[in-house]
């Protein structure tokens, strides 16, 4: 799985503020470092439990489109040489 330095994981973490309106996971950046090793799947459900969202429950529509975010970038991380 990705092995994301800091700086892939803020970038990432400001994408999701910026483009799909999840603010609350930028607060806490070294948790979500340390998720990256867990996977696109659970990073995804902690950024929806980040803003009070239980991941079991959202739209299934909001919860498919930012979980394809996250999987795409970590995707890249991979291509990019970051795994």
């Amino acid at each position: 799985m990705s092995n994301a330095g800091s700086k892939q994981v803020a970038w990432l973490l400001h994408d999701l503020t910026v483009q799909l309106g999840y603010s609350m996971a930028a607060r806490n950046p070294e948790q979500f470092e340390g998720l990256v090793a867990l996977g696109p799947g659970a990073f995804a459900n902690a950024v929806l439990i980040a803003e009070g969202l239980d991941p079991n429950f959202v739209d299934k529509t909001q919860r498919d489109a930012l979980h394809g975010f996250v999987k795409r970038r970590f995707e890249r991380w991979a291509a990019d040489g970051a795994a």
